[in-house]
């Protein structure tokens, strides 16, 4: 697989690499990791939060705004 990156992106990657003492390869690596890991978590809760809807597990605009004066009364 290739990795086409802008030429800022990549000086930026390099710097990150030097300072922490690893390679660009690795640094790639962990972060297609830690965004295959959000996808994924995401995607769950997406599911999640739309079958609780469709079973009628909602909260009311108006309770959403309620909560929100009560905090920031707090």
């Amino acid at each position: 697989m290739e990795l086409h990156l802008p030429s800022e992106t990549e000086a930026k990657l390099s710097d990150i690499a030097q300072r922490t003492q690893r390679s660009t390869d690795e640094l790639l690596e962990e972060a297609v990791n830690n965004l295959i890991a959000y996808s994924e978590w995401l995607e769950g809760k997406v599911k999640h939060s739309l079958a609780e809807a469709e079973k009628g597990n909602v909260v009311s605009d108006e309770e959403v705004l309620a909560w929100i004066e009560q905090r920031e009364r707090s």
